[in-house]
C-alpha cells in the first residue's frame, strides 16, 4: 500500500452554497422562506431568474432575514448589519409578481415579464416555497459540480457521488460518518438512492476508517483490500472527505489503473461542500417538522411574533379557539377578539413590554368561537438573536377562566367554611347553602333535602320561598330507587304527571342540583327558576358550587346528627344518668348521685372529696390546669349567677382524658351551688375530626389545597420553601387500569412523599395528580435536594397487585431565600411549568433575577 500526499487544487470551489457563508449578512433568525438565487442577478431583473449562487431567507411577510453575498449583490443590500432588515416589497420592481403575493397571498400577476411567471409557488402556514422554472437540458452531460449543485438532500448528493462518470472508476463506495454511533455508514449506488453496504466503527482497522481518522489518502492493490472488488480493478484509492469545520467521511474508488490524487482534489472539495450543505439542509427540515408538530399538538395557542408584537406564523389552536382565519389575526388582527374594555389596557401593556427584553404577561378576556368571552393569560418570551439581543417574541395563550371564576367565587363561599369549621348548629349552614344556590340561579324558591344512605324518605334540611309545588316534585322524582340512580350533574325535572322533560319554557320544571360526597349523593336541592333557563356562566358557577358545598353539607349533616343525638342523650341523662352534686359555700361536697360518682371516677365507699381535692384537676382545651378560682362552681358561688355549658376536661386514673360539659347554678340564698356535668368526650372528638376534615384530603390522608395555600401564604420566614409536584403520565395509568388503580397509585405516591419530606413539612394533595410540600425553615440547597429525591422516588416502579405502574414527576421549587415577599405557590407553579415544557421528569428552581425559572 502506498501513501499519497493530498494537496488542495488551486481552482477548486464548493459545488453549492453552504449558508451562512462569510461575508454573508445574517438577519435575526425566524421562521421564513428560503429562496436559492443560483446566479448573480442584475438589479433591474425580476425574481428569480438565473437562480444558481444567490441564497436568501425571508419571513412570511417578506422581511429579509438572511442574504449571502450573491443575493446582497442582486438586491443591492448594504454590507453593514446595523440597520432594520429590508422588505422584499421595497426592493422588487413594481411589476414583479411576488409583490402582491408577499402581502396578501394573491395569485401571480400576469403583467410581470420576467421568468418568475414560470415559478411554482407553494404556500405554507408561515412561509413560501418557490421552485424556479426548469432550465433547458445542457447539450452535453453535466459535470460533477453541476450535478452536485442540483442535489438538495443528503441521499441525493450521495447518489450523485456514487454514480457520476467523472471518476472513471469501476466502482465507488462512500463512507459517511454517523456521530450518534461513532460509525461509518458505507454506501454504494442503488437504483434510485444509495444502498447501505456495511457499517464500520471509526476505530476499526479498515482502509476507509483509516482515511477518515488520519485525513490522508492511500492506495492499495486488490490483494490488500479486505472486501471483494470488481473485476478489472488494478488499484483501490481511499480518499478523505472533510469540510473546513469537520471530517465527513471517506471515498473509495475502484480504478483500472493508478490515478493522481491532486487531479481529484477539486472533485473531492466539491463533494465535501455538497455533503456538508445537504446535511445542514436535512437537519433544518427535520427541526422545522418537529417544531411544527409541537405547535400543532399543544393545548395552548402558541405563535411567533416579530419585534413589533405582530403575528407572523399560523396557529391552528388559535383558529380553533377563536374562529379567526390567518388573514384575520395576522399582524395585530388578534386584538379584534379581545374584550373592548380590555383593549386599551392591553395595548399599553404590549407597548411597555416590547420596549424591554424581559418576559411579560398579559391578562384579559378573549371571545371564543362560540361567542363567549373567556379569561386568558398570554406569556410573551423574547427570542434572542445570536448576539444575545432580544428581537422577536414567542407567545402562548392559556385559558384561565376557571381559575378566575374560582377566585371570584371563593370569597362568598368562605362563610360556609367558617360555619363548618366553627362547628355551630347545622340548620344555619343548611339555610346558607340553599340561599347561595338560589342566588346563583335566580330561583324564587328552593328546597334542600338530605338523602339517607339506607333508603327511606328524603329529609327536609332547609326551605326558601314558596315550596309547596317543589314537594310535589320531591314525591314524584326522589323515591328511594331513583335516588341511587341520580346523575351528579344538574338537570331539569318535568312536572308531576308530565312524561316529557321541560323544553326550557318559562315556569316549567324544577332544577335539581345533586350534592355528591365520596361517590354518593348525600343531598339535593330543588330550585324553582322562573325563566326555566340558567345561563352558561351561572351553570359553571353551579357546578363549581356542587363540588365545594357537598363536603360542607356532609359536615353539617354529621353535626345535625350529633346535635339530635346529644339532645336525646341530654333528656335521658337529665332524668337518670347526668352527674349531679351539691356543694356548700365552703367547697365541701354534700351529695352526689351515682352518675356523678362514676364520672368523677370515685371508688366504691370513698367519701366525697371537697372541691379543692386533686380528684377534680380540671384542664382547659389546651390541657393546662384550670385555676381553682375559675372552676364553674366557684365562679357561680362568687358571682351568684349560673354558669352554663363550660367544657373542661379531667384525666381519669387509667390515663384517659374525658371532656365534661359543666353547669353550675347557685342556690337562691347563696349557701351552696348545684353542679351538673355530662361526659361529652365523643362529641368533642367528633368536632375535632370535623375541623381537621376541612383541611384534609380524604383519599390520601394528606392536607388539602386549602391547607397548603394557607401554609404557603403564612410562611414568610427567611428560609421558607415550597415544592409543587405534578405526576407525569398518571392519566394514562388511570384510563388504562381504572380509577381504583389510580387511587391506589396516588396513595403510594403520598406514602413516598411522607418518607422523603423532612420533619416539619406540610404535605398536601392539591387535586388530581398534583401534590405540594411546604416547609417553614428549609434552605434552597436542601429544597433542591428534596426535589431531586422526589423525582427519584416517584420515578421508581409501583406494583399495585397485578399492575406495574410507571410514572414520573415534574417538580417546581421556590424558596424565600431567592424570592422574598412573593407568592411561593405561584413561583413553584411557574418553575414546574418549565419542567413540563422541557420534557417532564425533572425539577426546576425558580430564579427571580431572570423573572423566569432557569
Amino acid at each position: 500500500m502506498r501513501r499519497i500526499q493530498a494537496r488542495s487544487h488551486p481552482h477548486a470551489r464548493p459545488a453549492a452554497p453552504n449558508p451562512p457563508h462569510p461575508p454573508a449578512r445574517a438577519y435575526p433568525a425566524a421562521q421564513g422562506i428560503d429562496w436559492t438565487l443560483r446566479s448573480p442577478m442584475p438589479t433591474d431583473r425580476c425574481v428569480p431568474e438565473l437562480m444558481f449562487d444567490g441564497y436568501l431567507t425571508a419571513s412570511r411577510s417578506g422581511r429579509v432575514l438572511y442574504a449571502n453575498e450573491a443575493a446582497r449583490r442582486w438586491l443591492g443590500l448594504p454590507e453593514s448589519g446595523d440597520h432594520e432588515p429590508p422588505a422584499l416589497q421595497d426592493l422588487l420592481p413594481t411589476t414583479c409578481a411576488l409583490r402582491p403575493l408577499l402581502t396578501s397571498g394573491a395569485p401571480l400577476s400576469t403583467t410581470c415579464k420576467g421568468l418568475c411567471q414560470g415559478l411554482q409557488v407553494h404556500l405554507r402556514p408561515d412561509s413560501l416555497e418557490l421552485q424556479g422554472p426548469p432550465r433547458q437540458a445542457p447539450s452535453g452531460p453535466r459535470t460533477l459540480p453541476e450535478a452536485l449543485n442540483g442535489a438538495q438532500h443528503l441521499n441525493e448528493v450521495a447518489q450523485v457521488i456514487l454514480t457520476h462518470p467523472d471518476w472513471q472508476a469501476l466502482g465507488v463506495q462512500l463512507a459517511l460518518f454517523d456521530p450518534v454511533g461513532a460509525t461509518l455508514r458505507v454506501l454504494q449506488a442503488g437504483l434510485h438512492e444509495p444502498d447501505l453496504y456495511q457499517t464500520l466503527s471509526v476505530q476499526t482497522r479498515h482502509p476507509l476508517a483509516d482515511a477518515f481518522r488520519t485525513g490522508q489518502a492511500r492506495a492499495c492493490v486488490p490483494s490488500e483490500w479486505p472486501d471483494p472488488v470488481p473485476d478489472g480493478t488494478r488499484e483501490l484509492l481511499t480518499l478523505p472527505l472533510r469540510s473546513p469545520q469537520r471530517p465527513l467521511g471517506s471515498l473509495l474508488l475502484h480504478l483500472p489503473g493508478p490515478r493522481s490524487v491532486p487531479r481529484l482534489q477539486g472533485a473531492l472539495d466539491a463533494c465535501a461542500a455538497a455533503l456538508d450543505r445537504a446535511a445542514h439542509f436535512d437537519e433544518i427540515s427535520r427541526s422545522q417538522r418537529r417544531y411544527r408538530t409541537l405547535l400543532e399538538s399543544t393545548h395552548a395557542a402558541l405563535w411567533e411574533l416579530d419585534r413589533n408584537f405582530e403575528i407572523q406564523g399560523e396557529s391552528p389552536n388559535w383558529q380553533a379557539m377563536t374562529g379567526q382565519t390567518y388573514a384575520e389575526y395576522v399582524g395585530r388582527g388578534f386584538m379584534a377578539v379581545l374584550h373592548p374594555d380590555d383593549r386599551p389596557r392591553l395595548e399599553a401593556d404590549i407597548t411597555r413590554g416590547i420596549q424591554g427584553s424581559d418576559p411579560f404577561e398579559l391578562r384579559g378576556r378573549m371571545r371564543r368561537i362560540d361567542g363567549q368571552y373567556r379569561h386568558v393569560v398570554a406569556i410573551a418570551l423574547p427570542v434572542p438573536e445570536e448576539r444575545g439581543a432580544g428581537q422577536g417574541w414567542a407567545g402562548s395563550i392559556q385559558d384561565v377562566t376557571e381559575e378566575v371564576w374560582a377566585a371570584e367565587w371563593e370569597g362568598p363561599s368562605e362563610r360556609f367554611l367558617t360555619l363548618s369549621v366553627q362547628g355551630g348548629p347545622a340548620r344555619p349552614t343548611f339555610a346558607a347553602v340553599l340561599d347561595e344556590l338560589t342566588r346563583v340561579t335566580g330561583a324564587t324558591g328552593g328546597l334542600l333535602v338530605g338523602l339517607p344512605r339506607s333508603g327511606g324518605a328524603p329529609r327536609t334540611l332547609a326551605t326558601s320561598g314558596a315550596t309547596g309545588h317543589l314537594h310535589a316534585y320531591l314525591d314524584a322524582h326522589l323515591e328511594a330507587p331513583q335516588v341511587t340512580a341520580l346523575s351528579p350533574r344538574p338537570g331539569w325535572l318535568h312536572p308531576p304527571g308530565d312524561a316529557s322533560p321541560p323544553a326550557g319554557a318559562s315556569g316549567r320544571g324544577a332544577l335539581l342540583v345533586p350534592l355528591q360526597y365520596q361517590e354518593r349523593v348525600i343531598a339535593a336541592a330543588l330550585l324553582d327558576v322562573p325563566a326555566g333557563l340558567v345561563d352558561a356562566t351561572s351553570l359553571e358557577h353551579l357546578r363549581w358550587l356542587q363540588a365545594h358545598l357537598a363536603p360542607i353539607v356532609h359536615s353539617a349533616q354529621l353535626r345535625d346528627a350529633l346535635d339530635r343525638s346529644e339532645a336525646q342523650a341530654r333528656s335521658i341523662v337529665s332524668a337518670l344518668d347526668e352527674g349531679v352534686v351539691m356543694i356548700d359555700a365552703a367547697g365541701r361536697l354534700i351529695a352526689a348521685n351515682r352518675a356523678a360518682q362514676d364520672l368523677l371516677d370515685l371508688l366504691p365507699g370513698q367519701s366525697l372529696p371537697p372541691l379543692h381535692d386533686p380528684v377534680w384537676a380540671l384542664q382547659n382545651e389546651r390541657g393546662e390546669p384550670v385555676p381553682f378560682e375559675q372552676y364553674p362552681a366557684v365562679t357561680a358561688l362568687r358571682t351568684g349567677r349560673p354558669v352554663r355549658q363550660v367544657i373542661l376536661s379531667r384525666t381519669r386514673r387509667d390515663g384517659q382524658r374525658r371532656w365534661l360539659s359543666i353547669n353550675a347554678t347557685p342556690l337562691e340564698d347563696r349557701s351552696g351551688v348545684v353542679v351538673s356535668f355530662t361526659d361529652v368526650s365523643e362529641s368533642i372528638t367528633l368536632r375535632e375530626q370535623l375541623t381537621a376534615q376541612a383541611f384534609q384530603d380524604d383519599l390520601t390522608g394528606l392536607s388539602n389545597r386549602r391547607a397548603f395555600q394557607r401554609a404557603a401564604q403564612e410562611q414568610r420566614g427567611p428560609r421558607a420553601a415550597a415544592l409543587l409536584i405534578d405526576v407525569d403520565h398518571f392519566k394514562a395509568v388511570n384510563d388504562t387500569h381504572g380509577h381504583h388503580v389510580g387511587d391506589d397509585l396516588l396513595r403510594e405516591i403520598a406514602a413516598r412523599l411522607r418518607r422523603e419530606a423532612p420533619p416539619g413539612s406540610l404535605i398536601a394533595r392539591l387535586g388530581g395528580d398534583e401534590f405540594g410540600v411546604s416547609h417553614p425553615d428549609l434552605s434552597t440547597e436542601d429544597a433542591c435536594a428534596l426535589a431531586r429525591r422526589v423525582v427519584q422516588v416517584i420515578g421508581q416502579p409501583v406494583v399495585l397487585g397485578r399492575v406495574h405502574a410507571h410514572v414520573s414527576a415534574s417538580v417546581g421549587v421556590a424558596t424565600t431565600e431567592r424570592l422574598r415577599g412573593a407568592d411561593l405557590h405561584r413561583a413553584a407553579d411557574l418553575a414546574m411549568y418549565v419542567v413540563k415544557r422541557a420534557g417532564r421528569s425533572g425539577w426546576q428552581l425558580f430564579d427571580p433575577d431572570e423573572h423566569l425559572p432557569t
